[in-house]
């Protein structure tokens, strides 16, 4: 008689904080299964954030049924944790990331990854750069420049005014409110100065501590080769003498998608890539 599979279910907590907690859901490995090490999600900006939550849970669990704990925080001012969106800083949000990755560590024995989501690859990149976190990068659909990011989305707001029609067709745009010191909405974020400041300075770098990096291309087609921006990583890590993986797989583009869309095979290529790391047999 075959056992049945142990499903690996969520817990959430409140991870401590100077300004009150982030809040986030841990994923364990289910009783009996071997511990492989510990994976942290960086999360993607505003609504692709949102949008994302179905297949980071997918991923989530599968890694966590192959062995790793796998941590989901939500930032600062994001989602459940303490405090607004417009008191959040860059600094505040790399914080955020040292603080789950130290909670990670925690868990055991193993490598930690900080697994980067579209604008949280920069976070993940930038955090394991300032703190000197000793972490593998596995970084979906990365953003590899922060000034282009936050344009795009300032270009959405200033759309979102233009068709609501505003009264005042000489209200500034979102650059000057932010250059003013002021706070400009995102999709339901309230964006600071002092955050959108270090998303413009950030560009996707090779931390000197990261072991290795793996970069997964997604979106429909899978036939197109590496970016410039991971050929450039993949040199970086060539001359220190890391890993660097690259992939591209046919994808829904579920972080911008009208519905919530989800993707098997990114699921089956996470446990394979993480099983080719750790050279062990994580996935059947």
């Amino acid at each position: 008689m075959v056992s049945p599979v142990r499903r690996a279910q969520p817990e959430a907590f409140h991870l401590p904080a100077p300004d009150g907690f982030r809040f986030c859901v841990a994923w364990q490995p289910p009783a009996g299964v071997v511990r492989r090490g510990a994976v942290v999600h960086v999360p993607a900006f505003a609504e692709e954030m949102n949008k994302s939550r179905r297949m980071v849970a997918l991923q989530a669990r599968a890694w966590a049924e192959q062995g790793w704990t796998v941590l989901v925080p939500d930032l600062r001012g994001c989602g459940d944790s303490a405090g607004d969106s417009g008191d959040a800083s860059w600094d505040d949000w790399l914080e955020d990331v040292r603080r789950a990755f130290d909670w990670a560590r925690g868990q055991g024995d193993g490598p930690v990854w900080l697994w980067g989501l579209r604008h949280g690859a920069l976070l993940a990149t930038a955090a394991a750069m300032r703190f000197g976190l000793a972490c593998g990068l596995y970084l979906w659909q990365p953003v590899a420049n922060g000034k282009q990011h936050l344009q795009q989305f300032l270009r959405l707001q200033s759309m979102a005014h233009v068709v609501g029609k505003a009264k005042d067709e000489r209200a500034p745009g979102p650059d000057q409110i932010l250059q003013a010191g002021g706070l400009v909405e995102i999709a339901g974020y309230r964006l600071s100065p002092a955050l959108a400041e270090g998303m413009r300075a950030a560009t996707l770098t090779l931390p000197p501590t990261a072991r290795s990096l793996c970069w997964l291309q997604l979106g429909p087609g899978d036939d197109a080769g590496p970016t410039p921006a991971a050929e450039r990583l993949s040199r970086a890590c060539e001359e220190a003498g890391r890993g660097f993986m690259f992939e591209r797989i046919a994808t829904p583009s579920f972080w911008q998608t009208q519905e919530i869309e989800v993707s098997e095979a990114l699921t089956v290529a996470g446990c394979r890539l993480l099983a080719m790391e750790s050279a062990e047999a994580l996935c059947p």
